[in-house]
């Protein structure tokens, strides 16, 4: 796991497969459905080849939070279309070091969510180095 996780050698691997997954499932690798429970709405996204992020809806509020944005276009998409006004970004955790181009994977829309959504907070582990932690 650290190898893949870690490692430049491991970040080349997950852009390769990354590129591989796109082309093969130009659309997303699924169409998963909403949880829905009183006064919250829970949309899985897909992202990249085999993951997912999730955007946690308070459905009195139209405010929402959410888990892992590793693709930002996918995830705005899905704010835009739920008509939601994004108050916090979690991540979980990031793979790869500070040093390499891009923190994909689970922080990967970090930034580029934060400066759209310049008022939702970030909240991670400083322990990972999370993109745009606040």
């Amino acid at each position: 796991y650290s190898l893949y996780a870690r490692t430049r050698l491991g970040y080349l691997f997950y852009q390769r497969q990354v590129k591989k997954a796109r082309e093969r499932y130009p659309h997303g690798h699924s169409t998963p459905q909403p949880c829905r429970f009183p006064g919250v709405k829970i949309l899985p996204i897909p992202v990249l080849s085999n993951n997912y992020s999730y955007l946690v809806i308070d459905t009195g509020s139209g405010q929402a939070a959410v888990v892992d944005p590793s693709d930002p276009l996918a995830v705005q998409a899905a704010i835009e279309e739920e008509g939601v006004m994004l108050e916090a970004i979690f991540c979980t955790h990031k793979h790869w070091g500070a040093d390499l181009p891009v923190h994909r994977d689970h922080s990967g829309g970090n930034a580029a969510l934060h400066q759209q959504h310049s008022s939702c907070k970030v909240y991670g582990s400083a322990l990972d180095a999370i993109p745009e932690l606040t």
